[in-house]
């Protein structure tokens, strides 16, 4: 079992094996598909529903201790996938 980390979507602690971790990279939140890059990471769970809530609560800049707003397009196009708890997203 992994390690317990926060979504930023529900609020609700989980193993970080039901997590997306996500990077700020280039001012953009990218996935971490291997959760090894490096800096800042911040969690949601692998569901429309959560993805949707922390990109409406605008979570990802402050989550990420970026100065700037991100682009969450990525997560964005994610969260409108059919298939996210399969979809693969390099970042």
């Amino acid at each position: 079992m992994g390690i317990s980390r926060r979504c930023l979507g529900c609020h609700e602690s989980d193993s970080t094996e039901n997590l997306l971790r996500c990077v700020a990279r280039d001012d953009q939140v990218v996935v971490d598909e291997k959760e090894r890059e490096p800096g800042r990471g911040a969690w949601v769970h692998r569901n429309q529903e959560c993805l949707s809530q922390s990109l409406q609560r605008r979570a990802w800049s402050r989550a990420l201790k970026t100065g700037a707003s991100l682009d969450c397009s990525a997560l964005d196009n994610l969260s409108r996938s059919p298939d996210l708890a399969k979809t693969r997203l390099n970042g």
